[in-house]
């Protein structure tokens, strides 16, 4: 095998996780949830370099404690931050501009602005979401998870 090739076969698709990938996966028992679940370990194996932002982080957390309580928010929020090969991405100032640029040019709502701006940033071009607004966006991949892969 050539060096070339090695290197090539080392290499794992970058993606960029929702929040609604990790609510999913904690509060559906259903096919939706298992898909879901299914993505987190193929992160987990290395399947994915994943990135989020604290964003998601901080929607994941609301979510849980809305649908369950304190307690169990706090063990998912600990499992979040364990997940290996999972990149959160530091908000700055350029992220910011660069969300009010997305929000001014796209229909995204603002969170979701926000993290298309933090794709960018890590120039991210696949993103692992329910949401079909991303759809709509130029030279942005979307798997969505709800549906068998």
């Amino acid at each position: 095998m050539m060096k070339g090739q090695k290197e090539q076969e080392l290499k794992f698709d970058e993606v960029y996780l929702d929040a609604n990938l990790f609510i999913y996966a904690s509060i559906d028992t259903e096919e939706i949830g298992k898909n879901a679940r299914a993505i987190i370990e193929k992160v987990k194996k290395g399947h994915y370099k994943a990135y989020t932002t604290s964003l998601t982080f901080d929607e994941f957390i609301y979510q849980i404690n809305k649908y369950n309580n304190r307690e169990t928010a706090v063990e998912a929020a600990e499992l979040f931050l364990k997940l290996e090969n999972l990149e959160i991405i530091s908000t700055n100032m350029q992220t910011i501009i660069k969300m009010i640029e997305v929000y001014k040019e796209t229909n995204l709502k603002p969170r979701d602005a926000f993290h298309l701006a933090s794709m960018k940033q890590k120039d991210i071009k696949t993103i692992i979401s329910s949401d079909p607004d991303f759809d709509k966006i130029k030279g942005i991949k979307r798997i969505d998870f709800t549906k068998k892969q």
